[in-house]
Formats: C-alpha cells, sequence, structure tokens
C-alpha cells in the first residue's frame, strides 16, 4: 500500500549518490572500501564514542555485542526487557546464553529494579531505548550492552543513545533517524572490545589486515561485515545527520503539541522512532489501527510480551501477569509516524486522523 505518510524515513542525499558510484567505479565494493572507516569515524564524532564498528544490520550488531561481552565475562544470562523488538532476546540465543525476561516501567524502559534481583558477577544486562526513550536509571557502564536502534540522535543528560553502557548498537533500518537501507553499528570506549568486535563481525578470525593470520579463528563469530555502499550511503547521510535530527525532533514537538503524552523529561532531548499512543482497550486499539490504516497514515501495533505472547519463546513461557506494564502496552498501544521527511501538513493530519479517534484513547503516554 502507498501511504500518505508512512513510517520509513529514507534520505539518500547527492552525497551518497557521489560516494556510491566512487564505490561501483573503483570496485571496493567489499570490506577494503575506504568508506568503512570514514563512516565508523563519522559515526563516534557524532556520538562521542571513541569507537565504532559497523556491521550488516542491528540484529547482527546486537550478535556481535552480546559474543563479546560472553568473552569479557562468561556470563550465565542475560537480562532482556518482555517488551522490545524479537531481534533483541535473538541474539542473546544465537550466543547459546539464557534469556532472563525482566517488566518495562510505564515510560518503556526496563525495570533496572528487577533486572538488579539477578547478580551482577554471572549476569549481562541489555536494555532497549525503546522509541527513542533511554532509561534515566543511574547504572554502572560495566555489563551493560545499550540496545539503541530505536534511539540515534537522542540523549539524556547530554549523553547520547548508545553511551550509557559499555556497548551501544544502532540499527539503520529504514525506519530508523538514518538509513542504508540495511546495516548497523557497535559504539564503545574500550579499545579493546572494539577489536574484539571486528574479529567477532568477521567470523572470529585473529585478523582481517595480515595474511597470515585471516584463515586463525580464535574466537566463535559471524558474518557480519557490511557493505562497501552501505557504508558509502552511511557517509553522504551523515554528511547531513544534524539536520534529519533537527527536524525530526521539531516534527515530535509539534506532533507532541497536538496530540499530547510522550512528554520530554528534563534534560532529555527525545529523537522518536514513532510517537507512541495508548487506548482503552485491546479492541479499541485494532479499531483505531483500523481507521488509522484506511486515512493513509502506516502504523504498527507496539513490540508483544515476548515471554508471555510469543510462540519462539514457548521455552521461556511465563504466566499472564508476569510482566505485567509489557503486556499492557502490548495489548493497548500503537504507534504513528514521526521523523524528519514528514512536513507540518503530514504531521497536522496525522494529529487529526489520532484525534478523530477520541473515545478509544486513553491517553498519552509519559
Amino acid at each position: 500500500m502507498n501511504y500518505k505518510v508512512s513510517l520509513a524515513a529514507i534520505n539518500v542525499p547527492p552525497e551518497a549518490k557521489t560516494f556510491v558510484d566512487d564505490v561501483m567505479v573503483s570496485g571496493n565494493i567489499g570490506q577494503n572500501s575506504q568508506y568503512f572507516s570514514r563512516f565508523e569515524q563519522m559515526l563516534c564524532d557524532y556520538t562521542g564514542a571513541k569507537h565504532c564498528v559497523v556491521t550488516s544490520s542491528g540484529t547482527m550488531a546486537d550478535a556481535v555485542a552480546i559474543a563479546a561481552m560472553k568473552v569479557k565475562y562468561n556470563p550465565l544470562r542475560v537480562v532482556v526487557p518482555a517488551l522490545t523488538f524479537i531481534a533483541q532476546p535473538n541474539s542473546v540465543f544465537y550466543n547459546g546464553l539464557d534469556i532472563e525476561f525482566v517488566d518495562i516501567k510505564e515510560d518503556y524502559t526496563m525495570n533496572w529494579d528487577e533486572a538488579a534481583k539477578y547478580p551482577a558477577e554471572t549476569t549481562i544486562y541489555f536494555p532497549s531505548d525503546c522509541m527513542g526513550r533511554i532509561s534515566s536509571h543511574d547504572f554502572p557502564r560495566e555489563r551493560i550492552v545499550e540496545d539503541a536502534c530505536e534511539a540515534f540522535g537522542s540523549s539524556l543528560y547530554g549523553t547520547k543513545a548508545g553511551c550509557r553502557g559499555e556497548l551501544g548498537t544502532f540499527s539503520f533500518f529504514v525506519s530508523h533517524t538514518i538509513t542504508t537501507g540495511e546495516g548497523g553499528a557497535i559504539i564503545t570506549d574500550d579499545a579493546w572490545l572494539a577489536n574484539l568486535c571486528r574479529s567477532l563481525r568477521s567470523h572470529g578470525r585473529a585478523s582481517d589486515t595480515y595474511a597470515q593470520d585471516k584463515f586463525s579463528f580464535p574466537y566463535l563469530g559471524f558474518n557480519g561485515k557490511m557493505t562497501g555502499p552501505q557504508a558509502a550511503i552511511g557517509c553522504g547521510v551523515m554528511t547531513h545527520v544534524e539536520e534529519y535530527v533537527s527536524v525530526r525532533h521539531a516534527n515530535y514537538l509539534y506532533l507532541q503539541g497536538l496530540l499530547g503524552g510522550f512528554a520530554q523529561r528534563s534534560k532529555e532531548s527525545l529523537i522518536p522512532h514513532g510517537y507512541p499512543l495508548e487506548f482503552r482497550s485491546e479492541m479499541d486499539r485494532n479499531d483505531a489501527m483500523r481507521n488509522i490504516l484506511e486515512s493513509g497514515i502506516e502504523c504498527r501495533k507496539f513490540f508483544s510480551c515476548i515471554p508471555t505472547m510469543e510462540q519462539a519463546y514457548k521455552h521461556k513461557r511465563q504466566f499472564l501477569g508476569r510482566f505485567s506494564v509489557a503486556e499492557h502496552v502490548a495489548f493497548t498501544h500503537l504507534y504513528v509516524p514521526c521523523h524528519q521527511n514528514m512536513n507540518y501538513d503530514d504531521v497536522k493530519y496525522v494529529a487529526e486522523v489520532v484525534n478523530a479517534q477520541n473515545g478509544r484513547i486513553k491517553k498519552g503516554s509519559e
């Protein structure tokens, strides 16, 4: 369906086309492209991280980051929010580690009171910045992988999303703040972890540089490398990143003023993945979703509560009510577009259609 307002925000500036042409003419479409290190440095410059490792997708960024923490800490388990995109627990499963789900808070961030029940010396904590919202909980960076796939550009207390743990991950899928079509990245301030992630991204090989080490594999890794054209697109997009983030933020503020709810907290700059809405019941949410879609606005239900609702995790099945907030959000919430490619007429139209659902909407989410 061709939507009047879609969830995707695809920007391919002239610089990206120029860089991709350069890649194609040079023939450096694989991992020897100059645009890899250039894209990684641009991501470091923007986020403030010291090191960056680009990957083939956000899912692969998560999988490689967890694999790196597995090597460093040899943990027994990884704690994951019950409501998140399925790629996050999947990346833990790929690494053969036990997954422990915990509930979320009403602001969509992981409930750290529940997470803290698992002993730090045997645990990796894996919070996600759902809808662009970073957790305000004061946690140490050690043993933390921050899934910031939905929050590129967001910041809290002056710290950019992805920088609150030892490792942070991004996705560059088409509905995220910046996109290379697919693609992802890991950021860190730890040089040893960055080098480990580069190895794990490339089958766990000892070196991508020295010929004598290319068929030596000290780690169990993945084939998670980005392509040259993807990195070139990323360089072009990053040339305009401040503009995209600024407009996305302005559209969020405009939509928030028209709809209410999902307000910024003190010292937070919220760059949303989408704009969340809460409805009075699952039936009201489903009726509203149908109306919104029929009006030409792409929208989605929130993620499911994975341990109580997803068949793929039936081995971790928990009773209904165990994750009360995650279940409530999964049954009663949806989100609508809020990105940099919307003009003010688009934002007003989304607000008008949403407000027309009147009695079905319970309130905005704070």
